[in-house]
């Protein structure tokens, strides 16, 4: 095998770059306030984690010698969103309503589980804004949240809230 050569290199093609992608949500519970559109959500997306999944391996020794074989694969279960806020508050309101589903404030009412998942789906573009992968997760909620920051006077930046979702598995392809 020898090393790459740049005409090699050149022939790979376009790459797939960090900063081509889209965040949206096929499905949300009834009353969780996105504004309108809900693209807007994807407009103030700043980063968004992308799902994954490992696998716990199995040891075999026996008399000095190890092997090891594939286990139980187990996903993550946890993507976190980093939004930019508005003055309009339309990303606390978003999450302020899907939480008020969790656990009501005042009385703790929770809606059934159905009415509360969603499902997010994130999606990479090549450089003319095309798909090209996709990360579905499915059963989502939040699990938690940052408000964005320590208000205070000498802080030269925006509210900068992050939503970590809860999902169960994540279903991933090319488009």
């Amino acid at each position: 095998m020898t090393r790459p050569s740049i005409n090699q290199l050149r022939g790979v093609g376009d790459f797939a770059q960090m900063i081509r992608w889209n965040l949206s949500f096929p499905t949300l519970p009834s009353g969780v306030s996105v504004g309108s559109p809900a693209a807007e959500l994807n407009l103030r997306c700043e980063s968004a984690d992308v799902p994954k999944m490992t696998n716990q391996k199995i040891e075999t020794n026996i008399r000095g010698h190890k092997v090891f074989d594939a286990g139980i694969s187990n996903y993550t279960n946890t993507i976190t969103l980093t939004f930019v806020e508005t003055v309009d508050n339309m990303i606390h309101e978003f999450i302020r309503s899907w939480r008020e589903l969790l656990w009501e404030t005042n009385t703790g009412v929770t809606v059934p589980k159905t009415s509360y998942q969603a499902v997010c789906m994130l999606t990479r573009l090549n450089n003319q804004d095309n798909p090209t992968w996709y990360y579905e997760m499915i059963g989502c909620f939040p699990e938690d949240y940052e408000a964005g920051g320590t208000l205070d006077g000498v802080t030269s930046d925006f509210i900068k809230p992050t939503l970590t979702l809860s999902y169960d598995y994540f279903k991933d392809a090319a488009l």
